[in-house]
């Protein structure tokens, strides 16, 4: 240490503060408001649920497989399932959906002479084309019961609605520049009901949940009026004669395809 300075006072050491408890209590209620205010500015307000979120959505390739007295006339068919649905009360298992299926059940394939050109000349050759076509449309609503958490979700539907058949016969065009042409051979409308279930893997795709999606679906005409490839003739004037059916015409389908569920806020994920 060095030795003071004649006549000049030794220097005095900085005031030590006093401690926290020290402090009055207007002064801590002052601190504690400017520490928290920009906490407080900080936290994120959750969006505002919207109608909008709970529509769902589903597109599916079908196989269709009769079942009891058509199996006996028919082997099979495949075509497509879309259908739209609407949750009416958020994050529960209760959906009103409809949708429509488009499958093929019977076809025959012919081989007729047809007229093509080129920029030099025409020709005669054969072409192979769809001669005749049967199908089934369905027409349904009703509802769904959907496990609302987890990856693998099981679901289950009950259905009612309608089932057209429509059978056409074409013609190939007779010219390069000409139409096929389409004749209707036969269409019915029957009532008719279905039901189902399956299993739907599911994750988040852009804040929806989504997935791929299995399922088994038995649709049940039971008084149905139609026509297979077995019931048209075609006369030598070129007309047909088309014997329907009638009977239950009963299809066990299935679904696979991909699913887009209920848009899930960040604030109600659990």
């Amino acid at each position: 240490m060095r030795p003071a300075l004649a006549g000049v006072p030794p220097p005095h050491p900085p005031p030590t503060p006093p401690p926290l408890t020290h402090l009055p209590v207007r002064s801590l209620a002052l601190l504690i408001l400017l520490t928290g205010q920009p906490l407080h500015a900080q936290i994120v307000r959750p969006d505002a649920p919207s109608w909008t979120d709970q529509w769902v959505f589903g597109f599916n390739l079908v196989g269709g497989v009769p079942l009891g007295e058509f199996r006996s006339h028919e082997d099979g068919g495949a075509g497509l399932e879309v259908m739209a649905g609407y949750q009416p009360f958020r994050r529960e298992p209760l959906v009103l959906r409809a949708g429509f299926i488009g499958l093929q059940y019977g076809a025959h394939h012919a081989r007729g002479l047809q007229r093509v050109c080129d920029d030099y000349s025409c020709w005669t050759e054969f072409a192979v084309y769809q001669a005749r076509s049967h199908s089934m449309m369905v027409l349904h609503g009703g509802a769904e019961l959907m496990a609302t958490d987890g990856v693998w979700r099981p679901f289950a539907f009950a259905l009612g609605g309608l089932t057209m058949f429509r059978s056409t016969a074409r013609l190939p065009a007779s010219d390069p520049d000409g139409m096929e042409e389409e004749r209707s051979l036969f269409s019915s409308d029957n009532t008719s009901t279905a039901y189902g279930g399956g299993l739907r893997h599911v994750s988040t795709f852009i804040g929806r949940e989504a997935g791929f999606e299995l399922s088994a679906r038995v649709t049940r005409n039971a008084n149905a009026s139609y026509v297979n490839e077995d019931g048209v003739t075609q006369e030598p004037d070129g007309s047909w004669t088309v014997t329907p059916r009638n009977g239950a015409a009963n299809l066990l389908g299935i679904h696979v395809g991909f699913w887009i569920g209920p848009r899930i806020r960040w604030n109600e994920r659990r």
